[in-house]
C-alpha cells in the first residue's frame, strides 16, 4: 500500500458525509436572508443593465444592512447553541468516525503522534504538486506590469480628446462596470477556487483532520469510538 491509497480512501469517506446543510433544513430567518439576498441581488444587477443606477445603488445598500442584520442575529448565544447541537457536532462526530476508520483500516494507530506527523509531512509534500497556479503567478505579474501602463497612457489620451462632462460620464460608467466586475468576480472565486484546486483543498481538510486527531483523540480512548447514534 501508498499513501495515495490511504488518501483515496479518505475522499471515498468524505464523500459519504454531506457537509452542507439542506435549504429545508436551515433556521427559518437564514432562509429569509438567502432568499432575500438572491432577490435584491439579481434585481440589482437588472437595474443595473438598464441603468437605473440609484435604485440599484439603494438596493446594494440594502442588501449589505440586510447581511449585517443576519450577522447579528445568527451570533446570538441562542442560534449559536442550536447550530451547534443540530448541525455542527453531529458533523464532526461523522466526519471524525470515518477518519479513525480510514486510518485502522490501514493499519495506523491513531495514538502514534509520530505516525500522524509523517502523514501529515506526506499530505503537506503530496499536496505541492496539486498547486497549479502558482508558475502562472510570475507570469500573471510580469503581464499586469505590461498592461497598466498601457491603460494608463490611453487613459490619458483619452481624457485630452474629450470634454469634460464626458469625462465625468465615462468615469461613472467605468466606477460601475468595475463594481459590476468585481462583484462577479468575488461572488465566483470560490467556486473557481474549487474547481481549480479541488484535490489542494482535499489536501487541507486531510492535514486539518489528523490534526484534530492528534488534538482531540489520540489522548483520549473515551473519544476513539463514537457513537453510532447521533
Amino acid at each position: 500500500m501508498r499513501f495515495c491509497d490511504l488518501f483515496i480512501s479518505y475522499k471515498i469517506g468524505l464523500k459519504g458525509i454531506k457537509n452542507t446543510i439542506p435549504f429545508t433544513k436551515l433556521p427559518f430567518y437564514r432562509k429569509i436572508a438567502v432568499a432575500l439576498v438572491f432577490t435584491f441581488s439579481l434585481i440589482s444587477a437588472f437595474l443595473i443593465i438598464i441603468k437605473y443606477y440609484k435604485i440599484a445603488f439603494t438596493l446594494m445598500a440594502a442588501t449589505i444592512l440586510l447581511l449585517i442584520i443576519f450577522l447579528i442575529i445568527d451570533s446570538t448565544k441562542r442560534n449559536l447553541e442550536k447550530m451547534l447541537k443540530q448541525h455542527y457536532s453531529p458533523y464532526s462526530q461523522k466526519r471524525m468516525r470515518m477518519v479513525i476508520q480510514v486510518l485502522e483500516k490501514y493499519k495506523i494507530d491513531v495514538k502514534n503522534m509520530d505516525l500522524i506527523d509523517m502523514l501529515i509531512c506526506e499530505a503537506k509534500a503530496a499536496q505541492i504538486q496539486c498547486d497549479y497556479l502558482t508558475p502562472l503567478k510570475k507570469s500573471i505579474k510580469t503581464l499586469g506590469a505590461i498592461i497598466i501602463p498601457i491603460v494608463v497612457y490611453a487613459v490619458q489620451k483619452i481624457g485630452e480628446d474629450t470634454p469634460q462632462g464626458d469625462i465625468l460620464a465615462l468615469a461613472v460608467q467605468l466606477i460601475i462596470i468595475i463594481l459590476l466586475i468585481f462583484s462577479i468576480v468575488f461572488a465566483s472565486a470560490t467556486i473557481v477556487k474549487d474547481v481549480l484546486y479541488f484535490e489542494y483543498n482535499q489536501y487541507n481538510n486531510f492535514i486539518s483532520d489528523l490534526h484534530q486527531i492528534k488534538i482531540f483523540y489520540s489522548m483520549n480512548d473515551k473519544m476513539l469510538y463514537l457513537p453510532n447514534d447521533i
